[in-house]
């Protein structure tokens, strides 16, 4: 592995990160206000640029688009806005699928060493400082932890079976797949070139047709490559504040809040499907800490943008399972297959 020495140290990558953010048309609400909370928590010096992946079915509107460099102030320089066809092309897939692809597919257009992917639902409610990203030594830091009883477990062993990996030895202990989550742009660059000589096909063909995950196949990848997580990534435990649809209420929002406020994570996440869930007392709980953090100018105006936005997520959410849902029945016979194949061929261990 090229960023690996002969005593089996990775080099340690070097300079500030790029930041990559994916959105499409629905979420475009939340990246203004990830761009807003940038250029109020996000100091220039941690930043080498900030990509844009404009994932949306049209071009990101002129509109959207001076408003969004207008949130970023004085970053605004830094940012570039990429259509996926500048990116990679990528088969007939969800729209979250593509997303996946294109997570990875970016390193080749990063300039940085390392480059950190956010969801559009991440933004930033207090300063951010480069010993959130990096350990004393450099390594970039990356939460890992149980996925005994994750529910993402069996895409873990899916992928994990994919690269030739025994899941039985990683599963109780693993990279966890939620954002902010940094890259090694040398590391993503190899893994693709090795994956498309090993398949014979696309990078971005190969991942949708053997239903990977982007974030399992990066770090599997660097084990299946005979480097140890922990010479590339410092691992923590950190937790990443979110209100997540199944506690999208007092009580969730609450325990959010004062994971934000006692823990070392600069960003908060509002899962997207969280918005149209919210009562009034809990709209009242999330708008307090986000005019608090100087997101808004009152509390008035965040819980305006978060009915308007509830609303707005609950109808695009129908147009959206419309428009997927023929992608889906066409790939159900593929997926009913390689399940079936995976049953067969499952050790009795695994079996039991």
């Amino acid at each position: 592995m090229d960023s690996t020495s002969q005593t089996g140290r990775a080099d340690v990558r070097t300079g500030p990160p790029t930041f990559v953010s994916l959105v499409y048309e629905a979420e475009y609400p939340l990246l203004l206000l990830q761009a807003r909370s940038m250029s109020r928590f996000l100091p220039e010096h941690l930043v080498a640029e900030l990509l844009v992946i404009d994932n949306s079915a049209r071009a990101m509107p002129a509109s959207v688009r001076e408003k969004l460099l207008s949130s970023y102030g004085a970053l605004a320089p830094r940012v570039r806005i990429l259509r996926p066809t500048e990116i990679s092309t990528v088969p007939a897939a969800t729209g979250w699928r593509s997303q996946q692809v294109l997570k990875l597919a970016v390193a080749e257009l990063v300039r940085s060493d390392r480059y950190v992917v956010l969801d559009a639902k991440n933004h930033l409610v207090a300063p951010a400082e480069a010993s959130y990203f990096f350990a004393s030594d450099g390594r970039p830091r990356l939460r890992a932890y149980s996925f005994a009883s994750h529910p993402l477990r069996r895409d873990l062993e899916r992928v994990l079976d994919y690269l030739g990996l025994d899941p039985a030895a990683h599963v109780e202990h693993f990279p966890a797949t939620v954002t902010p989550f940094p890259f090694d742009t040398a590391l993503v660059r190899a893994m693709m070139s090795d994956i498309e000589r090993r398949a014979g096909r696309s990078f971005a063909r190969e991942f949708v047709r053997a239903d990977l995950t982007e974030f399992f196949l990066y770090t599997g990848w660097i084990l299946s490559s005979g480097t140890p997580i922990g010479t590339v990534y410092e691992l923590h435990e950190d937790p990443n504040p979110t209100v997540w649809p199944r506690g999208a209420h007092t009580a969730g929002v609450r325990a959010a809040v004062d994971a934000a406020a006692s823990g070392r994570s600069p960003f908060f996440t509002v899962h997207r499907r969280a918005f149209p869930l919210l009562d009034a007392a809990a709209r009242g709980q999330l708008a307090d800490f986000w005019s608090d953090r100087g997101l808004f100018d009152s509390a008035d105006d965040a819980a305006v943008f978060l009915r308007r936005y509830g609303r707005q997520v609950a109808r695009s959410s129908r147009a959206q399972r419309v428009r997927e849902l023929p992608l889906k029945v066409l790939s159900l016979p593929r997926k009913v297959r390689e399940r079936l194949l995976r049953r067969r061929t499952a050790s009795p261990a695994r079996q039991g």
